[in-house]
């Protein structure tokens, strides 16, 4: 399949193309007798901007395309990694791999868990616009800051994801995006954090997110207070939200820990404890676009529901562990954790959510966000940026950093009085080892009590 304006279709970008096309033709005439190629190509073309007060520290393009190639021999399997180099031959790469493979699998013991497809499939998924002028987004931010100290990392391009294997597989995912993760910055280390997001540049989206960001950050200029441990009504930001869901992600919808009982959400998988009935979440690759094949070449579909009804739905199962449990697979990879999650919308409508929260904390970002107890899914964290104190609805004052731990049973269960009906996009903005599709999508949550304990 293929996404894009139906009056101008968008294309793969020729330079992986190539690389692609050139991998699927050495898995389709190099696999030995008894032998399976899986191979998979990632790949990226990137301008990042790192600025620091509002001006640029760093810039620079990247172009990376990295292939592994993986042998799977009578339930025997090694794989190899390899970086390709801008003028590198790919056919000569994989075949020094494929050599250097085979005289290790000789060696190995057989995998009881080895798993892959055995029935080929296609797929190609091309989505996204031209990419931004370095210049115009250099200028776009600029003027937007207008002098105050704006801390951030830009970056936009095309990433691509792809599949091939001597079996027929063939899967090609590409997509264009933008990503602006920055803080804006005050006297007494304060600061407010956000992220801008887009499929396709757009200086004026832009400009206005920066700017909202800079109105809404005014209110930390005035004397900060601190609160007492104890309970408080509070509102979870979007991002805030999407944090605990993530949190909930570290094993809570993987088949594997629930298998060996180390899954936080265990206690709900047995009926003892649930969320609230507001409360749905679920994997959608499309919505944030998550690559719908994974490297064993098992499809993903476009929406698991993880939570429906603020109960546990169905569980996230790679390959492994649907050979080990005999449990189906739905496309996950080793880690089963969600790629895309993302949590419905309710009724509470957005406009509104200040003067519902009345009197509390409002809280935008956490930090230090971790399992204190993880049986009983009671999480502990520190807010951090921008968590105002509001009276009547309206923001007041910036409290001090606070440890809150509670169990999300309770956060997003018994004391959850209301989701937003607008969700936000956040991207995943990570770039240890290049950037990754997903993210996770999120609305406000309106909580009764959250437990602060110093």
């Amino acid at each position: 399949m293929t996404d894009g304006n139906p009056a101008a279709p968008v294309r793969r970008d020729p330079r992986f193309a190539a690389r692609f096309d050139a991998m699927s033709a050495f898995v389709s005439s190099s696999a030995g007798p008894g032998e399976i190629l899986f191979a998979s190509l990632r790949g990226e073309r990137a301008d990042y901007l790192r600025l620091n007060g509002a001006r640029v520290r760093q810039a620079g393009s990247v172009e990376r395309a990295v292939v592994s190639l993986r042998v799977v021999d009578a339930q025997r399997q090694a794989r190899s990694v390899r970086t390709l180099g801008e003028d590198a031959a790919i056919g000569a790469v994989l075949a020094e791999a494929h050599a250097e493979l085979r005289a290790v699998l000789a060696r190995l013991p057989a995998d009881p868990y080895a798993c892959w497809q055995p029935m080929p499939s296609f797929s190609e998924r091309v989505r996204g616009g031209p990419a931004a002028d370095p210049a115009a987004i250099i200028d776009t931010i600029a003027a937007a800051a207008d002098g105050d100290d704006l801390v951030g990392l830009y970056a936009g391009g095309p990433v691509v994801r792809g599949l091939a294997s001597s079996l027929g597989h063939r899967h090609y995912h590409e997509t264009v995006s933008s990503s602006f993760d920055f803080s804006l910055h005050l006297e007494g280390g304060r600061a407010l954090k956000d992220t801008w997001a887009a499929e396709q540049w757009d200086a004026q989206s832009l400009h206005a997110a920066i700017a909202a960001a800079r109105e809404r950050a005014d209110v930390l200029r005035r004397p900060s207070r601190r609160l007492a441990p104890g309970d408080y009504r509070v509102l979870l930001s979007p991002q805030a939200v999407a944090d605990l869901v993530a949190l909930l992600g570290w094993g809570g919808f993987s088949e594997r820990a629930h298998r060996s009982a180390q899954s936080p959400l265990s206690r709900a998988q047995r009926g003892l404890e649930a969320f609230d009935a507001g409360l749905s979440v679920a994997e959608d690759a499309d919505a944030l676009g998550v690559p719908r094949f994974q490297d064993d070449g098992f499809e993903r579909p476009a929406r698991v529901p993880l939570i429906d009804a603020g109960r546990p739905a169905q569980r996230l199962v790679s390959p492994r562990s649907a050979r080990e449990f005999d449990a189906t697979c739905n496309g996950a990879d080793d880690d089963e954790r969600p790629l895309a999650a993302c949590v419905a919308p309710g009724r509470l409508p957005a406009a509104d959510a200040l003067r519902a929260l009345d009197t509390g904390i409002a809280i935008s970002n956490v930090w230090y966000l971790n399992y204190s107890d993880r049986d009983a899914c009671r999480a502990t964290g520190m807010t951090r940026f921008a968590t105002l104190w509001v009276e009547n609805g309206h923001p007041v004052a910036p409290i001090e950093p606070m440890r809150f731990d509670d169990s999300l049973y309770r956060t997003l269960g018994s004391q959850l009085l209301g989701l937003t009906d607008v969700a936000r996009r956040f991207p995943e903005t990570a770039t240890w080892d290049g950037r990754e599709p997903g993210g996770a999508c999120a609305p406000s949550a309106l909580v009764g009590a959250l437990r602060f304990t110093l």
